[in-house]
């Protein structure tokens, strides 16, 4: 038997770990499944000897390629990292412009515009023929920019010099459009059209005059347009702005010049992995893995596809993916293109995440763990659990080929602080303010569990709930359904009863019922009778409670044990989330083990005794890996459901949720997730918390439950999953009903709201082509059977709730009026009614009507390193308004209000961070009053589900140039209907909007509304005229100047 050296089998070995990477299984870390790929598939490839696997591995372990723990072995792979950018992929010209700008140069100062025009407002502010434009206010870049007060006008001086040899005569001044309290006059007329001949050597001023009533920002683009013998004629323009602004706006101004995002995107670079050391497991985890997970991974081809783009070499790979993607979903290509899509979500994911990449950082070391200071980890940016993983490499070494990264696994999150576990090499090497570069990474666990689930999809049976046509119009019920309502208020709402009664009832099946619930109209009430009410009346069912979020998950489960004893309820959560977050009242029906101190996951017999199991939907993927089947419950195989007796159970009643209460969300200092109360459920918590439900939901299907063991399957917020989020908790979990096989089959509905927001996606090509639209939108978007007609819907498959219960009835009009068909209705109330507490606010432009218009006329402003916009103008509105509510104390017609019970909404991440600074840091009386840190400030994500009796939102943009690349990157209000209809339904009491009237009037919907405002008396503020901005006018200007040089 021939002998090999160390280095002659670490060849070896380095070709099969090639071997692996290039057939997919480089995650692999089994050694028996290594030995067996080796010894049957790769030494079968050569007629060459080849060491046996033995002496392969052990020279690898020599060479350091390869860490071996056990039965478990991980490769120090080398690879090359290359992302690829779908916003930057090679488009039409059309659209190249708008890719670039998302990365462009921007102008140094306001306005901040696109870089398709910076070259051409480079040679309009160029000195030409020895003229030049000057200021003592020059910002640079043409921007002319000077400080006022308002009451007080300010003048200040533009001087235009002839520095050349020859007389040039200035022909004529003309302001573009300015601003009302911006004028410009000059002692000889030429802004009145005179000429005026410039010998060498002079100068001439043209006076700029400002007057406002409030604080802004208020511009115009002049243009000087000059001749000279012989025959020549040029022009040279500049930015003229005046600022009036509050120290507020100036403390919360740039931290530093805007610079764009310039990643190296495309450079190739080898790494050497070294391992690090992971957190010890002390889960009891007794539940069977029956249906194994595979790591579905992209294919490298799909990546150099997108890397090319549609007018290279391949673009018949391009027209192939395309085809795919165009093609209407159906059975026949739903798993195709669901994975297709969620490759294509993956591969931008890892685009997205390197914008939290750090650079030069320092770590402390803590035992045997280093700690890391990560800002934005407490609000899930990027988001960090117990057992995923980073990367960390010198700085000094981030241009060295191969370079060698340590990889360093999260033991414990503590606000900004990881800590982290990394291998003995790079402990040995620490030393205090060693810096490094720092990498993050996603869990792929919930694309995993999507993958998986829309393979189980195609099975036999399931197209019948995916894709329905028909009814089998087979009722569970003998005779008529007649409940004993747990709800009491609900036999008052015919909607509500319409919805229960089919349910229970199963007359749609094997079709899904559909519950569209418009803000504020009970739809988890409605989903939490009918678990109630199935529960009651049929003794053999067992019912699985869905929900996107594990929020939403607390609430079902604090509803529905309110009257079933929680003996007969299991909450079960993954272990990634913090025990504090769980609500103390579900703690008792949970999977937390007091005596072990972690959660457990039972065994699927042990499971198969509680009759309403509630998770998150990526946990319920996990219980088809447990395989259980209706034998293995007590009983035997469940026969037809029959109907109970419908008797009222006396379960014991702990402190569920109320309707009505203010809800949990990030709390305005440390941002960490609490469930406070009622409508919290429904914030989708960044990627942390869709990780956190997969495992869930995935566990169940994992664990290999039958088809058959779930009689009824119930996804609230089912709008905030993406479709294979949902079909995680049917594939594998729920046998549809068969006339023939299976009569008594079960019952999918689905609960919530198409006209809100759906899930948050990083790919424009997944956007684009349907994966975020949600099972229900889907089906209501293209289905036969859920689709309105001159008749409403069909009651049989589908209900619209439409009884108000949150919103006053002016808040409640508009979006009524832009969504809702005008259906909606508000429920009244028969004692005091907190809707109508601010009518008559001393603040309120017109009493009794609860909305606030406050037009600003602010700048969009960025810095440093971040893309994100924000508006110190309207931010000195909002903090306004904040101090006159929580300082009121009931005085001035003002109720009082707690800080929890107000909520204040912007679309940029910017902007939040900046309000949360100016009413944490900077307001001095805001600082000093109690409670201030439960005032939540957030994105419009965060607050879906929940309201506030006062809702504050600040829009945010103040230049209309930018609409498309917010349209493109799916960013602020504009341009996005759903986030304008979340946004004003979150007030229950009083609205106040924050804004740049101008620019919200190009958006149909936000013209509605502030028509609305106008008509109605709510507006002030800015005066309203439909006309364009200052950056807008700049934008015109640039493209109708002639330029003459």
């Amino acid at each position: 038997m021939p002998r090999f050296s160390v280095a002659e089998a670490s060849l070896w070995g380095c070709q099969f770990v090639q071997f692996l990477q290039d057939t997919g299984r480089e995650q692999t870390s089994l050694r028996e499944t290594l030995r067996t790929i080796y010894n049957q598939e790769f030494r079968g490839r050569t007629e060459a000897r080849t060491p046996n696997f033995s002496c392969m591995l052990f020279a690898l372990r020599t060479t350091h390629q390869v860490q071996v723990r056990g039965d478990l072995v991980k490769f120090k792979v080398k690879r090359h990292v290359v992302v690829a950018d779908q916003y930057r992929r090679p488009r039409s010209n059309a659209q190249t412009s708008v890719a670039t700008s998302a990365s462009g140069q921007q102008l140094s100062s306001t306005p901040q515009m696109p870089q398709r025009y910076a070259k051409q407002w480079a040679e309009l502010i160029r000195g030409k023929h020895g003229v030049e434009i000057t200021s003592d206010y020059d910002q640079g870049n043409g921007n002319i920019r000077f400080p006022v007060v308002p009451g007080e006008p300010r003048t200040v001086a533009v001087l235009v010099q002839n520095r050349g040899t020859e007389v040039v005569t200035l022909q004529r001044f003309q302001a573009q459009q300015q601003a009302r309290e911006l004028s410009f006059t000059d002692e000889q007329g030429a802004v009145q059209g005179q000429s005026l001949l410039l010998h060498p050597g002079g100068m001439y001023p043209i006076q700029a005059r400002c007057l406002t009533t409030c604080n802004g920002h208020f511009s115009a683009v002049v243009s000087f347009e000059f001749t000279k013998e012989p025959d020549v004629s040029f022009s040279i323009s500049r930015y003229v702005a005046a600022i009036a602004e509050s120290q507020l706006a100036k403390d919360l101004g740039p931290s530093a010049p805007f610079q764009p995002y310039e990643a190296s995107l495309q450079r190739h670079v080898t790494v050497i992995t070294e391992d690090g050391i992971p957190p010890d497991s002390s889960l009891k985890n007794e539940l069977e893995r029956e249906i194994p997970l595979g790591t579905y991974q992209y294919p490298k081809s799909l990546k150099d596809t997108i890397l090319l783009g549609p007018n290279t070499s391949a673009s018949s790979s391009w027209a192939a993916m395309r085809s795919l993607l165009e093609a209407p979903l159906q059975a026949e290509n739903y798993y195709q293109k669901f994975q297709l899509l969620l490759h294509l979500e993956e591969i931008q994911m890892e685009v997205d995440i390197r914008r939290y990449d750090m650079q030069d950082v320092t770590m402390v070391q803590e035992r045997a763990l280093l700690v890391l200071d990560v800002p934005g980890v407490a609000e899930n940016r990027p988001s960090l659990l117990r057992g995923d993983h980073l990367f960390a490499h010198l700085s000094s070494e981030r241009d060295h080929s191969p370079l060698v990264r340590y990889k360093g696994y999260v033991h414990s999150v503590e606000l900004d602080r990881v800590r982290l576990g990394f291998s003995s090499k790079l402990q040995k090497k620490f030393v205090k303010n060693l810096k490094f570069d720092v990498t993050f990474t996603f869990s792929r666990l919930p694309l995993q569990v999507q993958h998986r689930a829309v393979v189980l999809a195609v099975r036999p049976g399931l197209s019948s709930l995916l894709f329905p046509s028909a009814s089998c119009h087979k009722s569970l019920f003998s005779g008529p359904f007649q409940p004993r309502w747990f709800n009491r208020k609900l036999e008052t709402n015919e909607e509500q009863c319409k919805a229960v009664t089919h349910i229970v009832t199963g007359v749609s099946r094997p079709a899904p019922y559909l519950i569209f619930g418009p803000p504020g109209t009970g739809k988890t009430v409605t989903v939490v009778e009918a678990i109630k009410q199935v529960w009651t009346c049929f003794k053999d069912a067992h019912i699985l409670a869905c929900a996107p979020s594990n929020s939403a998950a607390d609430l079902l489960c604090q509803c529905i044990i309110k009257d079933i004893a929680p003996q007969n309820v299991y909450r079960l959560i993954a272990s990634s989330r913090s025990y504090r977050e769980v609500p103390t009242d579900i703690r008792p029906c949970c999977n937390w083990d007091d005596e072990q101190s972690s959660y457990v996951y039972p065994s699927k017999e042990r499971l198969s005794h509680y009759r309403i199991i509630i998770t998150t939907l990526v946990t319920a993927g996990r219980s088809e890996e447990l395989g259980l089947s209706p034998a293995s419950v007590a009983g035997g195989p469940r026969a037809a459901l029959q109907p109970g007796c419908g008797s009222r159970p006396s379960g014991t009643q702990l402190g569920g949720v109320g309707g009505g209460q203010a809800a949990a969300g990030t709390s305005l200092l440390c941002g960490r997730m609490r469930v406070k109360g009622r409508r919290g459920r429904m914030a989708r918590w960044g990627r942390m918390l869709r990780t956190a439900s997969l495992r869930l939901s995935s566990r169940l299907v994992s664990a290999g439950f039958a088809p058959g063991f779930f009689s009824h399957v119930f996804i609230d917020e089912c709008g905030h999953a993406v479709e294979p989020e949902s079909v995680v908790a049917v594939a594998g979990l729920l046998a549809p009903m068969d006339e023939e096989n299976n009569p008594s089959g079960g019952q999918l509905v689905l609960a919530g709201d198409p006209k809100q927001l759906g899930p948050v996606l990083t790919s424009p090509l997944a956007i684009q082509y349907g994966l975020g639209t949600s099972l229900l939108e889907r089906l209501m978007l293209h289905n036969p059977l859920y689709q309105k007609s001159s008749g409403g819907y069909n009651p049989q498959f589908i209900t619209k709730l439409l009884w108000n219960y949150r919103s006053h009835e002016a808040i409640l009009r508009i979006p009524n009026e832009l969504f809702y068909d005008n259906e909606l209705k508000v429920c009244r109330s028969n004692g005091l009614d907190i809707r109508n507490l601010f009518c008559t606010w001393e603040e309120l432009p017109k009493k009794g009507f609860p909305i606030i218009f406050h037009g600003v006329c602010g700048e969009d402003q960025r810095e440093a390193k971040s893309p994100s916009f924000f508006n110190t103008a309207e931010i000195e509105v909002l903090v306004h308004y904040l101090k006159r509510l929580l300082q009121s104390r009931g005085r001035g017609s003002c109720p009082s209000v707690s800080p929890k019970e107000i909520g204040i909404i912007s679309p940029y991440r910017k902007q939040v961070e900046k309000i949360r600074k100016a009413i944490t840091c900077l307001d001095p009386d805001l600082q000093e009053l109690p409670d201030i840190s439960q005032l939540k400030v957030g994105s419009v994500e965060e607050f879906q589900g929940q309201e506030r009796q006062v809702i504050l939102i600040s829009t945010v943009r103040s230049c209309s140039t930018y609409l498309q690349f917010d349209q493109t990157f799916r960013l602020g209000f504009l341009k996005n209907p759903k986030r304008l209809n979340v946004a004003i339904t979150r007030a229950k009491a009083l609205l106040i909007v924050v804004g740049n009237p101008t620019v919200l009037s190009k958006d149909h919907h936000w013209l509605r509304f502030l028509r609305y405002c106008k008509e109605q008396g709510g507006y002030t503020g800015y005066p309203f005229e439909e006309e364009g901005t200052a950056e807008d006018r700049l934008a015109n200007d640039l493209q109708a100047l002639q330029l003459r040089v």
